[in-house]
């Protein structure tokens, strides 16, 4: 490795979908002493959030939605999340959640990138469903409850967002 090569600046992915997933994310992106470079780009499942995350600088992606109740939307999004995974080749992924950004985490997970999921301080009792499938092989599992933290093996409480 030549030592006078300068070294890439890491490429962070940050995102959320709507509702209470990007209101525990945006204030976590305004502690700027957490992070060492700004975010990259964006992930998102609505056009209108990705206005929001424009306003920050960087790229924006919108992935769509779906869940466990919108099954024929699965493809559309696996599809949107693995073009945009392989577009940018993110060195790390910051989400606080739901079934869009676990399935772009998993794209990015097999592309190399570190994972750090924050599970919604909604659930209170265990993990949500895409919390449960990213932490099988997320880098770092935190959830917004300790007694959470307590009782789910390879989770970490690290305090809350809001």
């Amino acid at each position: 490795m030549n030592a006078d090569r300068p070294r890439r600046k890491p490429v962070i992915a940050v995102g959320a979908s709507a509702g209470g997933h990007t209101n525990e994310l945006l204030p976590l992106l305004e502690h700027t002493d957490l992070w060492p470079e700004l975010p990259s780009f964006y992930v998102t499942t609505l056009d209108i959030l990705a206005e929001k995350y424009a306003a920050r600088g960087g790229r924006t992606y919108v992935i769509g939605e779906c869940d466990r109740r919108k099954l024929l939307d699965i493809p559309k999004v696996i599809w949107r999340s693995l073009r945009c995974a392989c577009r940018e080749r993110p060195d790390a992924v910051v989400t606080t959640g739901s079934m869009p950004l676990a399935l772009f985490c998993l794209w990015a997970k097999l592309l190399g990138a570190k994972i750090v999921w924050i599970d919604s301080i909604a659930n209170t009792d265990g993990l949500s469903l895409s919390g449960r499938l990213v932490r099988s092989f997320a880098d770092l599992c935190l959830t917004q409850w300790p007694q959470v933290a307590q009782r789910v093996r390879g989770v970490e409480y690290a305090g809350q967002l809001i």
